[in-house]
This record gives structure tokens, sequence and C-alpha cells, in this order.
């Protein structure tokens, strides 16, 4: 079953408990045959103006040693943002029931704040991947532009590697999920920063409430200083415009209209 880890991953062999509907470009199982480990690395949140910023990590085992429940739910994983809030959130949980190697990590706003985002994405990497189990010997597979400078071992940076890839897929789903569900629970803890800046409907992103709440109340102490700083009351006609860019936008740009 070796050559089945190389190739792109297409039908479920057949029946499942679920009935699933495949996309029209199936994601691959292996960036390359052998027996290296693979850990699909992605964040969640770098562009947010509020809150931590969120990683995933995820290994799978070779395809030839998927169980019938993993692979029903790994043929299922792809890019966060082309799946329905509900069935992330449902993959989410299967995957973490499924699977033990995969991680979550974490770089809280005020660690950002005091080190920029740059050194925070890849912190959150660094957190992610520390929870997997012999990912010292493992082969990396990054989503986006920002290669982690102090890896010794072999790695491999893509843009849409979350489309490409199903371990990608999965980091990208439990970073996102991750992410969406801190901004939940921080909001039910304090009413008052929801009914200012609507983190929930905004996801803590720049929407034009979010910063509407800035502009009238400043910021708080979850707010990346350097993302809201062209939107603080009284910034006015010193507001910046800001830069587009993906996720190797420098710290230094990250006033984003979302």
């Amino acid at each position: 079953m070796a050559d089945e880890a190389k190739t792109t991953v297409g039908k479920v062999a057949g029946k499942t408990a679920r009935k699933m509907k495949v996309e029209k470009a199936p994601l691959q199982a292996r960036f390359q045959d052998d027996a290296v480990q693979e850990i699909g690395v992605d964040e969640a949140g770098r562009g947010s103006f509020f809150g931590p910023i969120m990683a995933g990590a995820v290994a799978l085992p070779p395809p030839s040693e998927w169980t019938e429940v993993q692979r029903v739910v790994f043929l299922e994983l792809r890019d966060s943002k082309r799946i329905a809030p509900k069935k992330r959130e449902r993959l989410a949980d299967e995957l973490r029931a499924c699977l033990p190697t995969c991680a979550v990590g974490v770089v809280s706003a005020q660690e950002i704040n005091e080190r920029g985002i740059q050194w925070a994405n890849r912190e959150a990497f660094r957190r992610a991947i520390a929870g997997i189990p012999g990912w010292e010997e493992s082969r990396l597979l990054i989503d986006g532009s920002l290669p982690l400078d102090d890896w010794k071992g072999e790695q491999h940076v893509m843009v849409e590697g979350d489309n490409r890839y199903l371990a990608i897929g999965g980091a990208s789903i439990l970073a996102k999920v991750a992410h969406d569900r801190w901004i939940q629970a921080y909001a039910e803890q304090h009413p008052e920063c929801q009914e200012r800046y609507d983190v929930v409907g905004s996801k803590g992103y720049g929407t034009t409430r979010h910063r509407e709440g800035i502009t009238q109340y400043g910021g708080c102490d979850q707010h990346r200083e350097l993302y809201i700083q062209g939107w603080l009351p009284g910034a006015g006609s010193e507001r910046k415009k800001p830069k587009s860019s993906r996720k190797s936008v420098e710290t230094q740009a990250c006033l984003i209209r979302f």
C-alpha cells in the first residue's frame, strides 16, 4: 500500500456511515512516499485585531494504516475557509477524537504586542508542532509563505497548502475552530467587550462595527496595538491607508481592512 501514500486521495472505499461530498480536487495524503512523519501546519487569526494567534499541527498516519473512522474524517479535511462553520466545528472535534497526533499552539495578544506578529506567527507554529510526538525528526508542511527560521530539519512552505494536503487542511480547521471558540468564550466572560466591538460577529477582525467601536471607546487589553492605531480616538486625518496582503504582511503594515 506504499503507493497509496504518494498518490492523491480520491474516492472513499466502500460505504461509510456518513454520505460525503468529496470536492472536485481531492487533497493529497503525503508530500513524499517515505517513512518520515509529516506535520501539516497552519495558523488562524494572524490578521485579527483582537486576541491570540492560533496554529494547528496535524500528523496523519500513512493511508494504509487509517481506520475506517479516520478515513471518513481525513477525506473531508481541507482549507477551513471552504467549510461551513458547523461542519468545521464537527470536523475539529472528530479529528481530535480519532487522531492523537494533533495539537494547537497559542500566542497571546500581549506577546504579539511585545514581540510582533512575525515572531508570534512562528512561535504559534513552534508551540503547535511541539505537541506532536516525534516532532524533532518530522517533515514540516507549512501553509503560507513564512518558514520556521530556526528549524533544522526538512520543511516545505506553500501558498494554498491547506487546500493541497490533508494534514495542512486539518491544521487549518483546528486553528480556526480554536481561535473562534476562544473569541466566543472571551465575549461570554466579558459582555461589555462584545457590546462595544462585536468580537463574536467579527471573530476579532477589523469589520466596520469593530473599527467603529475602537474609534468610540478605544482599545482594550486584548487588542493588538499596531493593528488598531489608525482607528483609535483622535486618529482622524492621521489614519493610514492599510496595505493589502495575505500571510506575509509585516507587523508595521498590519492596519488591515476586512
